[in-house]
Formats: structure tokens, sequence, C-alpha cells
């Protein structure tokens, strides 16, 4: 059954079948279709089940038993699912994660990336690690990834921003995040990040780094 696009303008999803295992390790955010609901520039809503495809940026809804793509992001302003917010951004969305005076945006990537060749008897040959053409390799099937997951690991790539005086700014690592701070301030960051050994691929620990940093300023 082929993904097709709906026009948000007609979203009303009152979807309640699940598509089965639809896994994290396929690269779908969650590890299910998850109750949620759009909300509209307009402040109308439609509610459905939801789930973000972190390899090709897609928000995705169920509609009945069919996996489809959200589209028209510019009628958009929230879509919430569980405990989850996730903005419109560049074609695609952001995840918004806040804690106190800290937030940040998080533009989800994973990337399947190639570890060897199947070969006899199901063994895999080692070999190295290349990104693969998620076009042409990495096709839906009924909303589930087809990807033979012993040859292929998924790499977390991730790009966050945050807002700097108005103004936002994006980073990928500790460095690029160091970089948009004052040096007077950069090397308790460094510190702090260092003592607390923060996963750059986790943004949740990304954004203690941010909370941090925003009591050091009050």
């Amino acid at each position: 059954m082929k993904t097709r696009a709906l026009c948000i303008d007609l979203l009303v999803v009152w979807g309640s079948v699940m598509l089965a295992n639809a896994q994290q390790s396929t690269g779908y955010y969650f590890k299910e279709f998850t109750a949620g609901k759009v909300l509209l520039r307009n402040r109308q809503f439609a509610k459905g089940k939801f789930n973000y495809d972190c390899i090709n940026k897609e928000m995705h809804f169920l509609n009945g038993t069919t996996d489809m793509v959200v589209e028209n992001l510019d009628d958009i302003d929230t879509i919430a699912v569980d405990k989850h917010r996730f903005i419109p951004f560049g074609g695609h969305f952001l995840e918004v994660l806040t804690d106190r005076n800290a937030t940040l945006f998080v533009d989800w990537k994973i990337l399947p990336k190639s570890v060897g060749k199947k070969g006899a008897m199901g063994t895999v040959t080692q070999g190295s690690v290349q990104a693969i053409d998620v076009n042409a390799r990495y096709q839906r099937v009924n909303g589930e990834q087809d990807l033979d997951l012993s040859v292929y690991k998924m790499a977390t790539e991730n790009t966050y921003y945050i807002c700097v005086e108005g103004k936002w700014k994006k980073f990928r690592n500790a460095k690029t995040l160091l970089a948009l701070f004052p040096k007077g301030r950069q090397q308790e960051m460094k510190a702090f990040m260092e003592r607390e050994k923060v996963d750059f691929e986790n943004p949740k620990e990304i954004l203690k780094v941010l909370v941090v940093q925003s009591a050091w300023n009050e």
C-alpha cells in the first residue's frame, strides 16, 4: 500500500488501528503510531495517530490503516504527540524541548549506514561505514521500513537550534555549541559537558547544558 499525501485543510483523522511493529530502529521517532493532534494556525485542530520519520524528515499519520504524510506545513502551528511537541521548520519539523528558562529545537535526522555485506549463510562481511542513498534504497512498505538491519546501522546526525538574542543559532556538537557563547562562559560550559559526559545524540542531555547556562546568567 503506497504512502499518500493529504491536504492538511481536509485533515480530520480519527484512526484507531495501529500499524504493527513500527520500530525506532527503522527510523521512526516513536515505537508505534501515537495519539496526538494537529493545531492549525486558524486555531482549529484535528486528532489522529502520528509518528515522525527521522530518515525522510516527514510527519506521518494514520488514515485508517494507511500511512500518510502531513503536508501544507504553512497551515500548521504545532503537532503535539503524547508529551512531545513538533513545529514546522524549513519544510519539515523540529521537536521543541523546554526546561525552566531553556529551550532546545531538535532537527531529528537518522541516517542508515552500511556496516558490511551479507554473505553466505547469513554472515555479514565487515566493510567501511558508508551512507546509503535513502531514496533509492529505503522504501516504505505499509508504514514499515524495508531495510535489512543486519547490514545497516542507524546513525543519529541531528542538528540543533537555540534562540540567542532573537536570532536562530544552530549547532551539531560541543565545539559548535560553545562557539555560540561568550569566551568567558565557554570554559565553564566545556567543563560541565566533560564532567557530565554529555552525549550530543541525546537532546535531553544537551538541554541540561542549556539549563545550567541559563542559571549562570541569572
